[in-house]
């Protein structure tokens, strides 16, 4: 087992430039991203849930655009639109494709792909050509501990809108992409050896919103520092923001600098015997 295969939250004392960031991520960044409708799916079964947490009012929850296909790998997204976009978000890294792989992959993880994320975790990755010179990817590479990243996706959500409830994990499909489809099930990603940073360049003036499985889920906790290590397939959402929310989420192998930088006061850090939810109903893609 790897040191941080049960991890699930720790704060990292890590700090850059807030403020030059939001301006660099809205010229360079921003205007790549694309509107991501959350499956209808999804959508139904966070609604209980988020009444319990309190985090949108039901009325608007009930008003976000959802995406009706779904599987999205075998039909083209169909979008219903009622009111409120969820996020936006785009994927910074291309994989580096060969003949052998399909054209799905190749439009997906390739120069054009913008929405997938820890797929292909052994290949080589590299930054598209219209980020290699940002000042956010240089501190990236050179600042954060890791030692190889496999992803870096930027995800924002605008004033007055919000992101439902929900677990990002794979789901099934008949499509060949090339990976191992369950490996977000049971934090699936950090077992594997990985672990993904979040940088809160600007949190939209509301913090996020998760829970582990099993707890009481009229009480979850609060994630709003700068920087942080989550995983992401336990549920959890964003409530409506007040400002634009700008989040830089990154994935890769850790070096041994990280250990270093966790605030080990408040990390949370699943026993041994850590009993999963087998009822994985709030997915994302």
């Amino acid at each position: 087992m790897n040191d941080y295969c049960n991890y699930a939250y720790a704060k990292l004392n890590i700090e850059f430039d807030r403020e030059l960031f939001c301006k660099e991520y809205d010229q360079y960044i921003f205007p790549f991203t694309k509107h991501v409708p959350i499956f209808e799916s999804l959508w139904k079964h966070s609604r209980d849930l988020n009444q319990a947490w309190g985090m949108v009012d039901p009325i608007s929850y009930d008003q976000i655009d959802i995406n009706t296909e779904p599987d999205v790998y075998k039909k083209p997204s169909k979008i219903l639109q009622r009111g409120i976009k969820s996020f936006q978000s785009v994927q910074l890294l291309k994989l580096l494709t060969n003949d052998s792989d399909s054209e799905y992959v190749k439009q997906n993880f390739g120069a054009d792909g913008s929405l997938m994320r820890n797929h292909h975790l052994n290949r080589t990755w590299e930054l598209k050509s219209p980020f290699r010179n940002l000042k956010i990817t240089k501190f990236i590479f050179e600042n954060l501990p890791f030692n190889k990243i496999t992803n870096i996706r930027c995800v924002s959500l605008e004033p007055g809108s919000f992101f439902c409830i929900h677990r990002d994990i794979r789901f099934s499909s008949t499509v060949d992409l090339g990976f191992d489809k369950n490996n977000g099930l049971n934090n699936g990603l950090y077992r594997q050896g990985y672990v993904t940073i979040i940088l809160n360049i600007s949190d939209g003036g509301v913090p996020l919103y998760w829970s582990l499985d099993g707890m009481d889920k009229t009480k979850p906790s609060l994630i709003n520092d700068t920087v942080y290590m989550h995983s992401d397939y336990f549920i959890h959402g964003v409530p409506i923001c007040k400002t634009r929310r700008r989040q830089i989420r990154i994935t890769g192998t850790p070096s041994s600098e990280l250990m270093n930088l966790i605030d080990h006061n408040n990390k949370v850090v699943l026993p041994e015997d850590y009993e999963f939810d087998q009822e994985h109903v709030l997915y994302d893609q």
